[in-house]
């Protein structure tokens, strides 16, 4: 008897030492902007674009679209079109550097589809809720 309950405790004692060794850990700003372009990726394969516009900020702005609900718009015409079927978007080159305003670029970002691939690199910004996408830059744009 005195033999299980010293078990039992030593159980007890190693899931609370686990437990509380994994509260300190925070995602670094490195994880929090793979798991925005992780997003991105699930959002455009599966043509979720509430989703999708998650991951932009309200601060988003390309000179050529306009603001966020401007590029709202524009993405929901080319899912309407059919520019988004059977699109892929590959991440396994996807670099992320850190720059000194603030902000951080992904690059390349690989999209495929049937109008034909393209790389884009991503300029973010940390806000409140993390790291969310500014500026797009398609290669050749």
């Amino acid at each position: 008897m005195k033999y299980g309950w010293t078990a039992m405790m030593m159980c007890l004692v190693s899931v609370v030492v686990a437990g509380c060794a994994g509260l300190g850990k925070q995602m670094t700003d490195e994880d929090m902007i793979r798991s925005t372009v992780t997003t991105l990726k699930t959002a455009l394969e599966t043509k979720d674009l509430d989703l999708l516009m998650t991951t932009f900020s309200d601060d988003f702005y390309h000179p050529e679209v306009g603001g966020k609900e401007e590029g709202r718009d524009m993405l929901q015409t080319a899912i309407d079109a059919g520019y988004a079927d059977d699109g892929e978007v590959f991440l396994d080159d996807m670099e992320i550097t850190m720059k000194e305003d603030g902000t951080a670029t992904v690059y390349p970002i690989d999209l495929s589809g049937p109008p034909g691939s393209v790389s884009v690199e991503l300029t973010l910004k940390k806000e409140e809720a993390g790291w969310h996408i500014i500026e797009l830059s398609p290669d050749g744009m």
